[in-house]
């Protein structure tokens, strides 16, 4: 208990500290509403990427089909293309927002600020929403995939015996003697 009271505790504290920089940043009140509009933006962009790159069995609860099977290496590339080329959007538009800092003025410096306050959350949630996606879809299309899960998958697969990590449905014996 002693534990979880310290770890609570040097979480509370990361915040606070964090908390207090931010507050000192000229660009936090463009970091606050991010942080209020970005998950509402990340919902949004992951219903709508999900319709737009046609994955909707994902959803079904079903095993893909050979349409969906076809057509993801393809997707799977641009995706992951989509997400780096975004990634480099938001830290240019979050770093020129950090050094052009929004402000409730009217000029030039706290307009473009805002702008790329704008371009930042944008691009940021739409990063996230690819992300979750992403993951989402790989899992649903191989469970070893990325392969990040899959080295995890693996490791708690031979540290447990446990073959539900693997991903894969768990063999009937009873059909398999038949054959």
């Amino acid at each position: 208990m002693v534990e979880v009271l310290a770890i609570f505790g040097f979480f509370a504290w990361l915040f606070e500290v964090t908390y207090e920089w931010l507050s000192a940043q000229p660009a936090f009140p463009a970091i606050a509403l991010a942080a209020i509009l970005i998950p509402i933006f990340v919902a949004w962009e992951y219903r709508y990427l999900s319709r737009a790159w046609n994955l909707h069995g994902m959803f079904a609860k079903r095993e893909p089909i050979p349409p969906e099977r076809f057509y993801w290496p393809a997707q799977e590339r641009k995706l992951r293309f989509l997400v780096m080329w975004l990634i480099a959007v938001a830290v240019s538009a979050w770093w020129n927002t950090a050094t052009l800092p929004a402000s409730g003025q009217l000029n030039f410096v706290s307009v473009a600020g805002w702008m790329n306050a704008l371009v930042g959350t944008l691009a940021a949630a739409r990063v996230i929403g690819l992300v979750a996606l992403f993951f989402q879809a790989s899992q649903w299309f191989d469970a070893m995939t990325p392969n990040l899960v899959g080295l995890l998958r693996r490791a708690m697969y031979k540290l447990s015996d446990n073959y539900e990590y693997l991903g894969q449905k768990r063999r009937d014996r009873e059909k398999e003697e038949v054959y």
